[in-house]
């Protein structure tokens, strides 16, 4: 550990204030030592990291050459919906949020033709300096969106799907029903 904990210090493929994730727990570096490295959650809770660990096994470094990450928003939209509607209204709302990067610029892909909804994903990129280093940062710009989403396809009429099943029954006689 001590000789990783060099390894760390010379090389620096993390540092101080770095957002990183470690075996699936996401923090910033809060502080690096010669034997373990201590990462603040998201949670506000401390991780003690032997720095052989993060040497010996994949690290994510969210911050180690910007602070630029892409998140991803998916919506579902009723069949029959104007699809270029969707598109428009979903760049609307991701043109309103300050916090958006204007490059590279938000971007909507028509996923899929799912069972229940048409699949929309809306890709944006957030500065991790502009919208604070906190994982509740990055959620509630996001969370923002959706409401904001939410409000433009009820403007529109346009409607979030929901999962539908329709029930055939294949029967000789009639089926009878009592209440």
């Amino acid at each position: 550990n001590f000789l990783s904990g060099l390894i760390l210090m010379l090389e620096r493929p993390i540092k101080i204030g770095d957002i990183v994730e470690v075996e699936n727990v996401r923090g910033t570096v809060e502080w690096l030592g010669a034997r373990s490295t201590r990462i603040k959650t998201f949670d506000n809770l401390r991780l003690v990291v032997p720095n052989s660990v993060i040497l010996q096994n994949k690290i994510i470094n969210w911050s180690l050459t910007d602070d630029i990450v892409r998140r991803s928003i998916n919506v579902g939209v009723m069949y029959g919906s104007p699809v270029r509607t969707v598109e428009r209204l979903l760049l609307q709302a991701a043109d309103e949020q300050r916090l958006i990067e204007r490059y590279p610029a938000p971007q909507v892909y028509f996923e899929e033709f799912g069972d229940s909804a048409l699949i929309f994903e809306l890709l944006i990129w957030i500065s991790l300096v502009r919208a604070g280093k906190e994982q509740s940062n990055l959620k509630r710009v996001e969370s923002d969106i959706r409401f904001r989403v939410d409000e433009l396809f009820r403007q529109e009429g346009i409607i979030i799907a929901y999962p539908q099943r329709d029930l055939h029954i294949d029967s000789i006689k009639p089926i009878e029903v009592k209440l």
